[in-house]
């Protein structure tokens, strides 16, 4: 039986008791609000089921990150604001102060919440953010508990959205200075000719460097998505990318994802190009500009008037996450990239899904029809590779085949 939490109304009568013996009631708020939206998205069943899971992991955490007569309640019927009313400390019988409720949060954060978040999946595939607030209850005679139990909860929202922005601040000056100062490591991960295993190219991949507090990409590109500075940060990691592929074979091709405003880039144009590949050691012929399905087909036209203007250089193009959910393979067909690289999620499990294997046919026969290599990225098996290859995929890349080396930072 998943234990179920009752709405602080139902226990003013002990809270109340409770502070008048103490002189104050420690507050934490456990906001999961955001994962509301899954109502919306997938339904009241689905919104039952992630609120079921997060009573379980609460229940189950009772005497590990909270302690056992602490009162943990919701702040309204079918919520997702889980309030811990904290019991007394065990030294003295004292009650709990802003600061003891402080180290409270800190082993919350750590442990408790990443818990709580992972019972979104899959409706959410990334850990959604679970805020903690805390606020502090006085007693006050004067007052009816209720009132002053909403002032605390009033107040933890405010203390979590506090740190919030704080947390947002702290790493907008981190990404700043990141990318000031070039604080970005390349790793470069193989693609391999499939039928003999041979070198094809490299992809360019890009994340912090160690102390950056963004050491991943998911990190480091979320972050820059956040806080308006995405194409700052594909400038330099473009550049560092080209700058830095003097350790891979001079005759293997640069895979180097971009943003469709780096074709309008100044310095990615005319002379400055061309001095920068310069100094990169980079001829044009090995260089292969990767932009992602989605962004093709939302920037279709500025890339029919530009593309040229690359391919007349020596460079190539490929489209990255081909099948990824967009309708848009006819505006691929039209304006024929060299290389067609299959979304990961088609790739996993291919050799037992009946339906992603429909889709990587249709994509190697498109590839064949305006004379693109296809190339699937993410294999992590052999049974994915053998499938792949008995299909006809051109090239592969994935941790089954190759890791990324990040060589020194």
């Amino acid at each position: 039986m998943i234990e179920t939490f009752p709405t602080y109304h139902e226990l003013l009568p002990d809270l109340s008791v409770q502070m008048a013996e103490r002189g104050s009631l420690g507050l934490l708020v456990l906001d999961a609000s955001a994962l509301a939206q899954i109502e919306y998205e997938y339904g009241s069943t689905a919104y039952e089921e992630v609120r079921a899971r997060l009573f379980k992991v609460l229940a189950e955490q009772r005497g590990k990150d909270y302690r056992n007569e602490d009162i943990v309640a919701l702040d309204a019927p079918r919520g997702l604001r889980f309030l811990i009313f904290l019991d007394r400390k065990r030294r003295r019988g004292l009650p709990f102060g802003a600061s003891d409720l402080r180290v409270v949060r800190t082993r919350l954060v750590s442990s408790l919440v990443p818990n709580m978040a992972r019972a979104a999946f899959p409706y959410r595939k990334t850990l959604p953010p679970i805020e903690v607030g805390l606020g502090l209850a006085i007693h006050n005679p004067l007052v009816h508990t209720e009132r002053l139990l909403v002032r605390a909860l009033k107040d933890a929202l405010e203390y979590a959205a506090h740190e919030r922005n704080a947390d947002a601040l702290l790493t907008r000056e981190r990404l700043q200075d990141l990318i000031v100062r070039g604080r970005v490591v390349t790793a470069y991960q193989p693609i391999l000719v499939m039928k003999d295993r041979t070198l094809l190219g490299f992809e360019a991949l890009s994340r912090g460097a160690r102390g950056t507090g963004l050491e991943t990409a998911d990190e480091l590109f979320g972050a820059a998505e956040d806080h308006e500075l995405l194409v700052e940060l594909d400038r330099l990691c473009r550049h560092k990318a080209l700058l830095s592929s003097g350790r891979i074979p001079s005759n293997a091709r640069i895979f180097v994802n971009t943003l469709p405003a780096t074709i309008r880039d100044p310095q990615f144009r005319g002379k400055p190009l061309i001095d920068f590949l310069g100094r990169a050691q980079v001829s044009p012929e090995r260089i292969v500009i990767e932009i992602t399905e989605k962004l093709v087909i939302d920037n279709y036209g500025l890339f029919r008037e530009t593309m040229d203007y690359f391919t007349d250089l020596g460079m190539s193009f490929a489209v990255d996450d081909v099948g990824a959910g967009y309708s848009g393979l006819e505006s691929i067909a039209k304006l024929k990239p060299h290389f067609l690289k299959i979304d990961i999620a088609l790739v996993r499990d291919v050799h037992q899904s009946q339906v992603n294997r429909e889709m990587v046919k249709a994509i190697i026969s498109l590839g064949r029809g305006i004379g693109a290599s296809v190339i699937a990225e993410g294999i992590h098996s052999e049974e994915e590779l053998k499938a792949l290859e008995a299909m006809g995929v051109d090239y592969g890349q994935g941790f089954y085949l190759a890791r990324p080396d990040s060589g020194p930072e």
